[in-house]
């Protein structure tokens, strides 16, 4: 069996773990392709398009986790309106799962990390790299950890904050992140595309080597550098976007990024008023797991729509994470 052959076994059996997973590519950093394996779907999958989005999901947080001194990311997950793709940095490849959420959720953490040990060896083969069994058992171990981690934890009930009694939109804002319930999140804020910050929070969690702007004009970047990205990809809007980084196998972290509407401003000296896009950001420990963290950001973007307007992106999203809980129990 050539060494081709046997990436392709390990990309079907990853395939195969779930009825719900459309198609496994591997490409190299710039999303060129090496091997991919599909199966027959009614949505239009362009192998090229996928994985240029999934060199991006990677590119563009790099300087998030640098800046934040943390190890680069080890997973990210990119939910549009119709599927995830997860993308996992392997060496000097990237494997892709299209994988449809709606369907079937979580993933299979064991069969994929175990996958991921045996293509490893064979990237190396391929590469003609070499790397310790030790440090593949580490790193598939983080992979299997962290789908995991994504897929657990206790649900947040759905729940509006208020911000009654406050005299505009900007102050009704500030009073719904005044007003969270569940301490899950370390660092959090609202961007426009500019990178304009609307409001923010820190509180405490995590000690960062950076300041909350700093590390939200990172995030947003990046951010918007996905959503360009993935225009072409034509599987509806991005709904959010998570990578998930590790210090070490008991301390896991993640960032998110997710549309949260519309918000208009007002010039005070001529009374124009235009309405831009804002973003949801946050930094959180991944201790307990993703679906409170998820949870949480649903209610703090569906209080915002009570706000500022319904918004059919911010609405899908949060169908979205309504999805992910359910099937979480299912």
């Amino acid at each position: 069996m050539s060494v081709r052959e046997s990436l392709v076994k390990h990309l079907s059996s990853i395939l195969r773990s779930s009825e719900s997973t459309l198609m496994v590519l591997l490409s190299d950093e710039s999303g060129l392709s090496i091997a991919r394996i599909g199966r027959s779907s009614t949505l239009e999958l362009d192998p090229n398009t996928i994985t240029s989005v999934s060199a991006a999901a990677f590119s563009s947080s790099d300087e998030n986790w640098a800046d934040l001194q943390m190890e680069n990311q080890i997973i990210t997950f990119s939910f549009f309106e119709k599927i995830c793709l997860i993308t996992i940095r392997i060496g000097q490849t990237l494997l892709t799962i299209v994988h449809d959420y709606k369907k079937q959720w979580p993933l299979n953490a064991d069969n994929i990390g175990s996958c991921i040990y045996h293509l490893r060896r064979e990237i190396d083969n391929y590469f003609g790299t070499a790397t310790n069994n030790l440090n593949i058992e580490l790193f598939s171990n983080n992979v299997r950890s962290a789908i995991y981690l994504f897929g657990m934890g206790s649900e947040v009930p759905l729940t509006i904050y208020s911000g009654i009694g406050k005299t505009n939109e900007i102050s009704q804002i500030d009073e719904i992140l005044n007003n969270l319930k569940n301490p899950v999140l370390a660092v959090y804020s609202l961007v426009t595309p500019s990178g304009l910050t609307v409001d923010q929070r820190n509180k405490n969690l995590i000690t960062i080597p950076i300041s909350e702007e700093a590390f939200s004009a990172n995030t947003n970047v990046a951010f918007q550098k996905m959503v360009e990205e993935s225009e072409t990809l034509k599987m509806g809007a991005l709904l959010s976007y998570v990578c998930i980084s590790a210090k070490n196998k008991d301390n896991f972290y993640g960032i998110i990024a997710c549309p949260s509407g519309n918000l208009k401003f007002v010039d005070m000296n001529t009374g124009a008023a235009t309405a831009q896009t804002i973003t949801f950001i946050a930094l959180f420990p991944l201790t307990y797991g993703a679906i409170p963290i998820l949870g949480e950001i649903r209610n703090i973007v569906h209080s915002i729509q009570k706000v500022i307007g319904f918004d059919s992106i911010a609405e899908a999203f949060i169908k979205s994470i309504n999805s992910l809980c359910t099937a979480k129990f299912s």
